[in-house]
């Protein structure tokens, strides 16, 4: 596994721990319908259901947020994919919330911070 996949796979561990930590319930981890899209992170939390797109950047660099990452495109895929979750799992798409989950690491690549940023 590449060190760019490293990383981004400890930040989802991270942002999934940071959430149950705080009392919502993982319901997927990558979640993917073929040829349409994934989802990082699906979780219920008070009700609502939390689509959560995990992308990471290194504190040190500059070279554009994590949630500048998470173009119009990838949303459309993100919301159809939902489409998906949400009719196999009965849920209502009124009950979905959709955030960008920017974590900032540090350059051994260990996450040091998470910031939810909303989208849609």
């Amino acid at each position: 596994m590449s060190k760019i996949h490293e990383v981004g796979k400890r930040s989802e561990e991270y942002v999934a721990k940071y959430l149950e930590e705080r009392g919502s319930k993982i319901l997927s981890r990558n979640y993917a319908v073929h040829n349409v899209g994934e989802i990082d992170i699906i979780c219920e939390y008070k009700g609502k259901i939390l689509v959560i797109e995990v992308k990471s950047r290194n504190a040190h660099m500059n070279y554009g947020t994590p949630e500048e990452a998470v173009t119009r495109q990838k949303q459309n895929k993100i919301l159809k994919t939902t489409v998906y979750f949400c009719q196999e799992n009965g849920y209502s798409l009124d009950q979905v919330s959709y955030f960008v989950a920017g974590v900032i690491h540090d350059s051994s690549g260990n996450p040091i911070n998470v910031q939810f940023t909303p989208f849609y």
